[in-house]
């Protein structure tokens, strides 16, 4: 691989990792201010927070997040927190 391609990949991932960055803090900041009040809204929620996770973490990475799950961030510890350990 050349130097310029290297360096054009470096770019990619860095501008990549921080869109997944803002997509982690805009979509859980959105989501901790719902107040969800029956088992079915609950339901939805972590279906929805799994799907999107699911998008972001097809995104290309060029690192794993602190619990080796690619992309992993600030959404990840929303679902956990909401949803408990098991959730995650």
């Amino acid at each position: 691989m050349s130097d310029s391609s290297r360096q054009s990949n470096d770019i990619t991932f860095s501008t990549c990792r921080q869109v997944v960055i803002i997509f982690h803090s805009q979509i859980s900041e959105a989501f901790s201010h719902l107040e969800i009040n029956t088992p079915q809204a609950r339901n939805r929620l972590y279906r929805d927070v799994q799907h999107i996770l699911g998008c972001i973490r097809s995104l290309p990475s060029d690192s794993l997040g602190k619990s080796g799950t690619p992309n992993s961030g600030q959404l990840d510890e929303f679902l956990v927190k909401r949803f408990g350990t098991e959730a995650g």
